[in-house]
This record gives C-alpha cells, sequence and structure tokens, in this order.
C-alpha cells in the first residue's frame, strides 16, 4: 500500500482545497461536512498504508469524527465536535511521549522553557477571557485549551531535528488554528472583516497542522 500514500496524500490536499474555496465560510450542508472528513479522512488512509504508530491512526480518526460533528449546527453537536477533537489531542499527546526518541528533560532546556512559558501564558489569558464570553460552552472550551496545551507540552518532548521539527511545526499551526477559532466564535464580529478572514484561517493552518504531523511521522518512519 505504500505506493498509494502520496494519491492519498494529494486527494486530502484536493479536498482540503475545495473546502476551503468553497464551504469553510458557509453554513451547514452535506457537502460541506463531506469534503471536511474527507480531507482528513485521507490522511487516515495514509496512516495506515505508511504503518505509523496507531496513535497517529487513532488522533486522526477523532479529528474526523471532530470536524463531522463541527461541520453541524447547534450547540449540542458543537459539544460532541469539541469532545471529539479533545480525544484526538489525547491521543497525540501519547503519540509524542512514546515516541522512541521522546525525552522529557527536554522541556526544562532553555529554549522550550521560553517557548512553553508563552504557551501558558496565552492558554490562561484565553481561559480567563472565554471564562466571560464562551457562556455555557465555557466548561467545555476551558477543557479543551487545557487538553490541547498538554499536547504543546508533549510535543515538547520530541527532539529538534528533520522531520520532528515538520511534526512540532504542525503542533504550532494546530494551536494557531484553535486560536483563532475561539476569537471568531467568541469574540468577533462575523460582519467584520477579521470575521470574514477567520473561517479561512481556521481551516488554513488546521490541515497543514495535521499535514505536517501526518507528514513529519511518515518520513520519519521512512528513515528508520
Amino acid at each position: 500500500m505504500e505506493h498509494l500514500i502520496p494519491r492519498f496524500f494529494e486527494f486530502g490536499a484536493l479536498f482540503a482545497i475545495i473546502y476551503l474555496l468553497g464551504f469553510c465560510y458557509r453554513g451547514p450542508s452535506r457537502a460541506k461536512t463531506g469534503f471536511k472528513v474527507l480531507s482528513i479522512g485521507a490522511l487516515v488512509f495514509v496512516s495506515i498504508a505508511a504503518n505509523t504508530p496507531f496513535w497517529l491512526t487513532l488522533a486522526l480518526a477523532a479529528c474526523a469524527v471532530g470536524d463531522y460533528y463541527l461541520s453541524r449546527d447547534g450547540a449540542t453537536t458543537f459539544v460532541k465536535g469539541v469532545a471529539a477533537f479533545a480525544v484526538g489531542h489525547l491521543f497525540y499527546i501519547a503519540l509524542f511521549l512514546t515516541d522512541p526518541l521522546s525525552d522529557i528533560s527536554l522541556i526544562i532546556t532553555n529554549s522550550r522553557i521560553a517557548t512553553l512559558s508563552a504557551l501558558l501564558i496565552m492558554s490562561i489569558i484565553m481561559m480567563g477571557i472565554l471564562w466571560f464570553y464562551a457562556g455555557k460552552l465555557r466548561y467545555a472550551v476551558l477543557g479543551y485549551i487545557g487538553v490541547i496545551t498538554s499536547m504543546g507540552i508533549a510535543a515538547a518532548t520530541l527532539p529538534w531535528m528533520p522531520n520532528y521539527n515538520i511534526v512540532m511545526l504542525g503542533v504550532a499551526f494546530f494551536i494557531l488554528s484553535d486560536l483563532i477559532l475561539a476569537m471568531e466564535m467568541f469574540l468577533m464580529s462575523k460582519q467584520a472583516w477579521t470575521g470574514k478572514l477567520a473561517p479561512f484561517l481556521v481551516w488554513a493552518f488546521y490541515w497543514l497542522a495535521q499535514f505536517s504531523i501526518t507528514a513529519g511521522l511518515v518520513l520519519r518512519g521512512v528513515q528508520t
């Protein structure tokens, strides 16, 4: 199945571009749900075909489920989507911490202390702001922020070297995507130019995050 890996990447990219240009800014529809789920589903097949750690496959699959729910309408489906993504991030945490080159002592090196301190400060600030603006969803949103912050810390246990750097870039994109999404949902006016631009940025950074993490681990597997 390895010869299919480039094709799955291409299909995922194609579906992601269609979703970006035609659906990310529109309301719920079957087509929107389909392209959104397929763009990540293609990466699930990449993970399987490349025989990457099963934690990656589980993480991508959970995020695909989250994408399904978040592409629908209503508070209940939103909470289900957030829960699915939280599970996906827990799988990513397991993926990073069980990596053969993962080293917890790396997070106390000077360069990473600065990066992780910035991440923690940003998370605390967002938690404080969203506590007042997220309404009944505040507990789900705050819990999600805690999980993705933990994902960033787990990623910091990986070495800074080729392919792993691609993975960590993906984690950074993931955090940036979620930050913009939170601002779009609770702080931005949908009529303002920032509110109109936000869906494009959220999706672009999100899919590039999933692509980068997957590609980095596929390339690492090829070289080992």
